[in-house]
């Protein structure tokens, strides 16, 4: 296993915001922090990834600090990630984030090829994380990997990911509200 200086994955790294380069790779900020509820009920079918019950999105206090009290939170990175073809990406929080309380669940792997705002999903086991807005929370590394002739640019459901817009949230809610039509019915003939 190859991994990637920080200097090399920060080609692949799209700024502003600032990013600060490691020896090993990337930390990075984010862009949008979302609160699970603990009701949610999440839905894996082909195409179809959603959750029962919408995410709730935070917003920073007037301190610039994120609260995150205990509970399950979806956290989008500030900075477009390009992933090459000769690479696979791994993000991690920040040995600090641990070291205080936060927990994030295993990495999924980046395949080549992945281009966008990606996500990851954090546990807060304590009362409160407070996590201000222009800190780096997680770090990215690149891996060196085998030429493929599959590109997650061509078959991948989450390329080309952006921090929530309109449309993205129109079409959520939409499709939110009919699986909780399914779920209410599907309780009402049990």
């Amino acid at each position: 296993m190859v991994i990637w200086s920080g200097k090399k994955v920060a080609e692949h790294i799209t700024q502003p915001p600032e990013v600060k380069i490691g020896p090993n790779g990337v930390e990075l900020k984010v862009s949008e922090v979302w609160k699970v509820h603990p009701e949610t009920i999440s839905i894996i079918n082909g195409k179809t990834r959603t959750t029962s019950i919408e995410k709730k999105q935070l917003t920073p206090d007037p301190d610039g600090y994120y609260n995150l009290d205990g509970g399950v939170y979806e956290v989008r990175i500030a900075n477009e990630v390009s992933i090459p073809e000769n690479a696979v990406g791994k993000m991690h929080p920040r040995s600090t984030l641990n070291r205080l309380g936060a927990i994030k669940s295993e990495t999924g792997l980046w395949d080549s090829g992945y281009k966008g705002y990606g996500t990851q999903t954090i546990f807060i086991p304590i009362k409160m994380f407070r996590i201000h807005k222009d800190d780096f929370w997680f770090q990215i590394h690149f891996e060196e990997s085998e030429n493929s002739d599959i590109s997650y640019a061509d078959t991948g459901f989450w390329h080309g990911e952006k921090p929530d817009q309109e449309e993205n949230t129109t079409k959520k809610k939409t499709l939110i509200s009919k699986i909780k039509g399914k779920i209410i019915n599907s309780k009402q003939s049990n």
